[in-house]
């Protein structure tokens, strides 16, 4: 089974922080996990948008949101990524 691209602490502080206007977390030409604006990344494409990645992360840690919080919430994305996936082989 392939490897799939895994979303890390430094993918999620780049969305959450990306001044790009509609910041997304898509996968890219390369099949890699990327950062960009929605009007250059496929809709098809997109795993998570800044907000939908805002309201998971911050909805478990309204103090704050620090490097050791996101990692021990990224077991919850997975499906994120295998979600996108799948939509991308139909």
């Amino acid at each position: 089974m392939a490897q799939h691209p895994e979303i890390t602490v430094a993918l999620v502080r780049e969305l959450l922080n990306s001044p790009a206007g509609g910041p997304v977390l898509y996968i890219d030409e390369t099949g890699q996990l990327a950062v960009g604006s929605e009007i250059h990344a496929p809709r098809s494409s997109v795993v998570a948008t800044r907000e939908e990645a805002s309201d998971y992360f911050g909805e478990h840690h309204v103090d704050g949101l620090d490097d050791d919080t996101i990692s021990d919430l990224l077991p919850g994305t997975e499906d994120w990524v295998e979600n996108t996936l799948a939509a991308l082989n139909d």
